[in-house]
């Protein structure tokens, strides 16, 4: 099976999931120092109807999709330019569908409640003033959060994987990320150096180390 090759600049917006903003990952210009990445995906089960797939450069995000799971019975290839330095790549997928669920929701209201109050309630003026302070009672109001089961379609993770590395591309090099994803739980992610052929292939080579990280 071939694979679409889409070259493609990935929008510079952040990702919000689980709660916590991921900052987009700005890759160099074609005018500054810059590597070639491409990241190709295959998956041996399409699970569900939808699918998400996101990579991400030192917790950067540089691939955010969502497509139909169906189009994931093609290899599928984008490609980005990247900073040369020493990075982790972090490649996710999951596959899903939506149903109606019962589910918890909290909402909240205004409950009234009954306070008192400290007012100024003396008497006469200048050298005659006598000064009090007095109490009255006041109804205020609170916010209260209430709990109740209602119906809402909700996300279902059919099988979902993560798999990273860490390498250091190079100034006007080619790389290769492939993400092979079996069933849920069960992935790989491996890079290798392309270089080319008189005859337009390509010739693979593992990718360059990176140093630890501390």
């Amino acid at each position: 099976m071939s694979a679409v090759l889409r070259i493609r600049a990935f929008p510079l917006l952040a990702l919000t999931t689980l709660g916590a903003c991921i900052p987009a990952y700005r890759p160099p210009t074609q005018s500054e120092p810059h590597a070639v990445l491409k990241i190709r995906r295959t998956y041996d089960m399409q699970p569900g109807t939808g699918l998400k797939e996101s990579v991400l450069v030192d917790d950067h995000l540089l691939l955010d999709n969502q497509v139909p799971a169906a189009l994931a019975r093609e290899p599928r290839i984008d490609s980005s330019l990247v900073h040369p330095t020493p990075a982790t790549f972090a490649q996710s997928s999951q596959f899903f569908h939506t149903e109606t669920r019962l589910v918890d929701e909290t909402y909240y209201e205004q409950e009234p409640y009954t306070d008192l109050e400290s007012y100024s309630c003396g008497s006469g003026y200048g050298t005659n003033a006598v000064y009090r302070t007095c109490t009255r009672s006041v109804t205020r109001y609170r916010s209260v959060s209430r709990h109740r089961q209602v119906y809402k379609r909700v996300e279902v993770t059919d099988a979902a994987c993560s798999a990273l590395l860490r390498f250091a591309p190079a100034v006007d090099r080619v790389y290769l990320l492939q993400y092979s994803f079996q069933e849920h739980q069960a992935c790989s992610l491996s890079c290798f150096e392309q270089a080319p052929n008189p005859d337009g292939t390509f010739s693979n080579s593992p990718c360059p180390p990176a140093p630890a990280v501390n």
